[in-house]
């Protein structure tokens, strides 16, 4: 019998569910998986996986809620930061279609990082992304970031590299999926898209 990574287990799914970050988080992700497929449902595992307080990068001042993947790469996740066992702040980083992103939005990465000031736009140097990712990402804190960052088209930049990403084929990332967190993600997508 194979142990359960703990970021797919229940456990991590309820120890998530107690941070005040999680509502939203969870709305996220659901918008996402939305905007990336038409019936996120189908998708799940084969196309997409999500970990829930996955060890990614974990040191004793910042650790993840969770992480999306769609095929081999990350695409979504939210990181908190931590003083002296307290949250102090939330980034929230998206991965989008660099070539959509600019095309819908009619300016250069250069043009978006000067209009919006408190997102932070980064290409992706990530292999699955083929050159054409870039990353975005914002700080809770920053008053106005997160209107900002909606203000994007996102659904117009997450589709092509989704689309992309699901051409590699099936991630690596089973053992780490959280079927219980992506139950409740997938209860938020509802209706048709499911």
């Amino acid at each position: 019998m194979t142990e359960t990574n703990a970021s797919a287990s229940e456990a991590n799914f309820l120890a998530l569910q107690q941070d005040p970050f999680f509502e939203p988080a969870a709305d996220l992700i659901a918008d996402y998986l939305t905007d990336a497929f038409d019936k996120p449902a189908s998708g799940e595992v084969d196309r997409w996986t999500l970990s829930a307080l996955p060890s990614t990068n974990r040191t004793a001042e910042r650790e993840r809620l969770f992480t999306l993947n769609v095929g081999p790469m990350e695409v979504l996740f939210v990181e908190r930061f931590l003083e002296d066992g307290e949250i102090v702040d939330y980034r929230v980083a998206l991965y989008v279609s660099a070539s959509a992103l600019t095309a819908t939005t009619s300016r250069t990465i250069d043009e978006l990082r000067n209009t919006l000031p408190l997102l932070r736009f980064e290409p992706s140097g990530l292999a699955s992304a083929d050159g054409d990712g870039v990353l975005i990402d914002w700080f809770v804190s920053d008053e106005g970031a997160d209107d900002q960052f909606f203000t994007l088209p996102l659904a117009a930049a997450i589709r092509p590299l989704a689309d992309h990403l699901v051409t590699k084929g099936r991630g690596p990332y089973a053992q780490y999926h959280n079927r219980p967190f992506a139950s409740e993600v997938l209860t938020r997508v509802g209706g048709a898209y499911a």
